[in-house]
């Protein structure tokens, strides 16, 4: 619905216009909107309703509700007509020759009634169907309030508009822009020397908006009812009185300690030892950690510190089966030795510290490891050199000569067992040495002719002054040149002959015996 004063817009059904408060029915819209169109006119000069509003506003009772000006006269004349007694007019004005003007709320109601300001009837003369429209009328928070006026014609009705030419506004005045906007309010100005009346509200209440209002109660009471189902839930979770049981933090406590805080909360408790060079008893850790919201009668498990010693079952055992025991205690620090000995090969024969001993993981660990006798490698050694390196890795030692003309004489050429055999301790191993048949039959052969032998060559004795060379022929035969006398034997008596060289073989048996000796 549209003001036809203020133009501006107002729900459908609305009473009073939102902005200037016009009544939007009866007479008084009729007469506003007649007025309305007088002022459109091209010879209209007219005041505007929000101004009439502000210069009845000095003699109403209510100058800050937004009121409409009527401008039509009770004598019949028109705005048109006022406006050209205006113009027309000059020095103090004629009340007399001035309209009447009505203005809703102060001097007529809503229906353009005039008021009737004499006094009011007592309450006892007041007609029973007046009284029910009082309650109808106090029913409806939209009726704006009416003073009761007594019943008189329509001769009477008459406003008295002495001094009403101070009320009025110069044409030259220019109202403010209307406000558009549904909920603005204007400003009119102080009437100086009257009380403010009581402020009247025209804009009716939105239907919608009381609905809105009850919403927000009941979201609000709704709120306020989740916001304390909230906290007793999270102080009956803090008590634990739902939601399980919190852990309590055991760790760096004693077994005993962890054991009794954990069965106290009613958890049930698994206690793990955990080889760990800590203080012995202390618990490390523990699954599932503290803080943790879990049931009652959960099974925790405590991780606690123990101590490490070194293995009982790690002496005579194999090597790698001795490792993994230590590993298993947490040791770092293990050195592994051989030592030569007739156990099986790989054994641990010992471990330092001995076993039993508490430890920590850095300490030093030694293993003696069994290895094997292994006859050592002899060969280009003497036989003297030989013997003394057998006799160090544990064995004893013989000899046994090897003709072998390839090698020099007295060298060791090999063993029985051969090099790198392993055997027990104390086995005696055969060296072989080097021996030249050449410089052996040759020796024999310097010792055969030695200075002063008797030698018998071809059936002839010969009595030698000297070996003059030898040689080794091969085929166990040397040669040989000596200087001897030849001599013969007459009734025991021996008689040498003169002087000669001699040259000639000898043939040796295996034995180094003379098998034959021959002159060539």
């Amino acid at each position: 619905m549209i003001c036809p004063h203020c133009h501006s817009e107002n729900r459908d059904g609305a009473r009073f216009c939102n902005d200037c408060g016009l009544p939007l029915s009866g007479k008084i819209a009729e007469l506003a909107a007649a007025a309305d169109r007088a002022e459109s006119g091209p010879a209209a000069d007219t005041v505007s309703a929000s101004d009439a509003a502000e210069a009845s506003g000095a003699s109403a009772e209510s100058p800050s509700a937004a009121q409409d000006v009527s401008l039509a006269g009770s004598d019949g004349e028109s705005p048109s007509a006022l406006g050209e007694a205006r113009a027309g007019s000059s020095g103090p004005l004629d009340p007399a020759a001035l309209p009447s003007i009505n203005v809703a709320g102060v001097n007529v109601d809503e229906n353009g009634d005039a008021y009737d300001f004499g006094p009011l009837p007592d309450a006892s003369e007041e007609a029973p169907s007046e009284g029910g429209a009082d309650v109808a009328r106090a029913a409806d928070d939209l009726a704006p309030f009416v003073p009761k006026r007594a019943a008189v014609d329509e001769a009477a009705r008459t406003a008295d508009l002495t001094g009403i030419d101070e009320c009025l506004v110069d044409a030259s005045y220019v109202p403010p822009a209307a406000s558009w906007r549904s909920g603005d309010t204007m400003e009119l100005p102080r009437v100086e020397g009257a009380s403010a009346p009581q402020q009247r509200e025209f804009r009716a209440p939105d239907a919608n908006a009381r609905k809105g209002g009850k919403g927000k109660v009941v979201a609000i009471v709704l709120a306020c009812l989740v916001a304390l189902g909230a906290a007793a839930a999270g102080a009956t979770y803090y008590l634990e009185l739902w939601g399980g049981k919190m852990l309590p933090d055991v760790v760096g406590m004693t077994q005993t300690d962890a054991v009794y805080a954990l069965e106290g909360k009613g958890f049930s408790v698994r206690v793990l030892e955990v080889k760990s060079d800590e203080t012995e008893g202390v618990v490390l850790l523990m699954d599932p950690g503290a803080g943790a919201r879990t049931e009652e009668g959960t099974e925790v498990t405590v991780h606690v510190a123990a101590a490490r010693f070194v293995p009982e079952g790690a002496v005579g055992v194999p090597r790698d089966e001795a490792a993994n025991l230590l590993a298993a205690e947490g040791f770092e620090n293990v050195t592994y030795v051989t030592e030569k000995s007739d156990e099986h090969e790989g054994l641990v024969l010992s471990i330092d510290p001995a076993p039993g001993t508490k430890a920590t993981a850095s300490t030093p660990i030694t293993v003696t490891v069994a290895e094997p006798y292994t006859v050592p490698d002899v060969v280009g050694m003497t036989w003297e050199e030989a013997k003394a390196a057998l006799e160090a890795e544990g064995f004893s030692a013989a000899v046994s000569y090897v003709y072998d003309e390839n090698v020099e004489p007295g060298v060791a050429i090999g063993t029985d067992p051969a090099a790198g055999s392993k055997a027990a301790s104390g086995t005696s191993v055969v060296v072989n040495v080097a021996l030249s048949r050449a410089a052996e039959l040759e020796s024999a052969t310097w010792g055969l002719f030695s200075e002063g032998a008797s030698v018998n060559i071809d059936g002839i004795d010969y009595l030698v002054s000297s070996c003059d060379a030898v040689a080794y022929e091969g085929s166990e035969t040397t040669s040989f040149t000596i200087t001897a006398k030849p001599y013969t034997t007459f009734l025991g008596v021996t008689l040498p002959l003169d002087e000669r060289s001699v040259s000639g073989t000898v043939v040796w048996n295996a034995d180094n015996t003379v098998s034959s000796i021959t002159e060539s």
